[in-house]
């Protein structure tokens, strides 16, 4: 199948594309590309190479060790020779962008007509410098020779991606990228978690405030003596819009503390790549017992088993402003 042919198909309905780009996107797939018109007026969609696969394909880093590979897959580049005849091509790639690192540096022989393909494993900024026959200055016609093409870390998510690389006839690059549009679930990508030091008291409960990249959580949770501390024990996505946070207890340390019922407070600071979850469950979790004690909506009041509402729109300056106090204890 040809690039004309799958324009047609993806055009038909979202199940075409998902034969090209991977099972997951039947669910929801959709194809978004950008165009460009090259010097020799020729409108770019992608390669339309008469090869049925890459005469080559190289592989650049690892998946082991990618957190969150479902939510980080890779992104393949393909390079098209559209000449009749054989060259060579210049390929340097660089990560962190063009004042990155060099972490490949090839001259690559293509066949006429030909195409390779460049599988990018780990997720990141890359730029790709593509020079036809190793040229690094514009031709003396006045045409465009090589180019640059971009790579934003945001490529990497959960849906199944590639760009189309053509090196023109004139050495001009143009570029296109597919992929589908599945809505991935949020990435916590910073945390931090303060405890306080307890006092007596029996409040068990929690806040939640949005902010545009940002989730944080303010609370208290019961303990059998106020010398008992609080962990984060957990953060998870029980579904793709909705952030589980569990705050746990701790033991006590101390030799000698006040007979009474304590509550520990505490704030955790959650930062996110892309996207907020829509809604927040708190679960405290005291030994082998654990119970709901806040769950939230963005915009909405929050549900607790007191039947109050607690619910803020924070900035992320807001969610970032620190409010330890020399008693408090920090921890990821």
């Amino acid at each position: 199948m040809n690039r004309r042919e799958l324009l047609g198909t993806v055009g038909a309905g979202a199940t075409g594309m998902a034969g090209l780009l991977g099972a997951r996107a039947r669910a929801s797939g959709q194809e978004t590309e950008t165009t460009t018109t090259a010097s020799d007026g020729q409108e770019f969609t992608g390669i339309d190479s008469s090869a049925d696969r890459p005469f080559a394909t190289i592989s650049v880093g690892s998946r082991e060790g990618v957190r969150n590979p479902e939510n980080n897959r890779p992104h393949a580049i393909r390079i098209w020779n559209d000449s009749g005849e054989a060259r060579t091509v210049g390929l340097r790639l660089f990560r962190g962008g063009e004042a990155g690192t060099a972490i490949l540096d090839r001259r690559v022989e293509f066949p006429a007509d030909g195409y390779l393909t460049l599988r990018l494993s780990e997720p990141g900024e890359y730029a790709l410098p593509l020079r036809p026959g190793g040229a690094t200055t514009t031709a003396t016609d006045g045409a465009s020779t090589g180019g640059t093409v971009a790579v934003p870390r945001s490529r990497f998510d959960c849906n199944d991606s590639r760009t189309d690389v053509r090196v023109a006839p004139d050495g001009a690059v143009q570029s296109v990228t597919i992929s589908t549009e599945i809505g991935c679930p949020p990435e916590v990508v910073d945390r931090t978690f303060t405890a306080f030091s307890g006092s007596c008291g029996s409040a068990d409960e929690a806040s939640v405030g949005f902010g545009e990249a940002s989730v944080r959580i303010s609370g208290s949770i019961r303990a059998p003596t106020p010398c008992h501390g609080a962990r984060l024990a957990g953060v998870a996505l029980p579904s793709a819009d909705t952030l589980r946070v569990t705050v746990a207890t701790t033991e006590s340390e101390a030799d000698v503390c006040a007979q009474c019922v304590g509550t520990v407070a505490y704030r955790a600071d959650l930062g996110f790549r892309d996207r907020v979850p829509g809604t927040v469950e708190v679960v405290h979790q005291r030994g082998d017992e654990a119970e709901t004690v806040a769950t939230v909506s963005r915009g909405e009041g929050s549900t607790t088993e007191a039947g109050t509402t607690s619910v803020r729109t924070t900035t992320d300056a807001e969610a970032t402003e620190s409010e330890t106090t020399p008693s408090g204890t920090t921890g990821a």
